[in-house]
């Protein structure tokens, strides 16, 4: 049975390697440039800050293969995704306010002690995590280490960086996205390899 739906022919290279569909990264390659425009306008209703938003919509695609699964067929899939990143972000909206709502309101703050200058051991430690970040962005293949250091390290904007390494936006968000998954899974590694 042939289908014109957009999600079910970016499905066809996991069928055919019979993969399962959430450890394509094909598909979610393709999901993601396809469809990246799209949630990033949703996130862009709810966050002021575009920086907000770009976080949410990246986070979204790394919730979305969770959830690939449980997507109803009848629904068309840009919908679905929609539904899927309004709810992140108003969730995300939600932890911020329950955080908010944490902090003392009208409380006496005199007796609490000022912690504004880290402790000599917090300083230590700070540091010791900055070196691991850097050894980890040093051990990274230069697709990855170069726009990393660009985006986090120089402050340029995505745009900028697409300028400078001579290639597409698109192409340029899908490098951070998977260049700071990688990242985050070496200092998961490595924690676990310390503990």
């Amino acid at each position: 049975m042939a289908t014109t739906s957009l999600f079910m022919e970016e499905t066809a290279p996991c069928a055919a390697l019979h993969q399962p569909l959430q450890t394509c990264p094909e598909v979610l390659s393709t999901i993601y440039t396809a469809h990246y425009r799209h949630v990033l306008q949703v996130c862009r209703r709810f966050f002021r800050q575009p920086e907000d938003a770009e976080d949410a919509a990246a986070e979204v695609f790394l919730k979305l293969h969770t959830v690939l699964e449980t997507r109803d067929e009848a629904v068309p899939f840009r919908p679905w995704a929609s539904k899927v990143a309004g709810r992140h972000c108003i969730d995300k909206l939600r932890r911020r306010k329950r955080e908010k709502g944490a902090c003392v309101d009208g409380a006496d703050l005199s007796e609490v002690p000022d912690y504004s200058t880290p402790s000599p051991l917090s300083q230590v430690l700070r540091s010791e995590e900055r070196l691991e970040v850097r050894e980890q962005l040093i051990r990274l293949p230069e697709k990855f280490k170069a726009p990393l250091v660009l985006r986090y390290y120089k402050q340029m904007s995505y745009s900028e960086i697409a300028r400078a390494l001579k290639t597409r936006l698109p192409a340029v968000r899908m490098m951070i996205f998977r260049a700071k998954e990688q990242l985050r899974h070496n200092l998961r590694r490595e924690q676990c390899g310390k503990n």
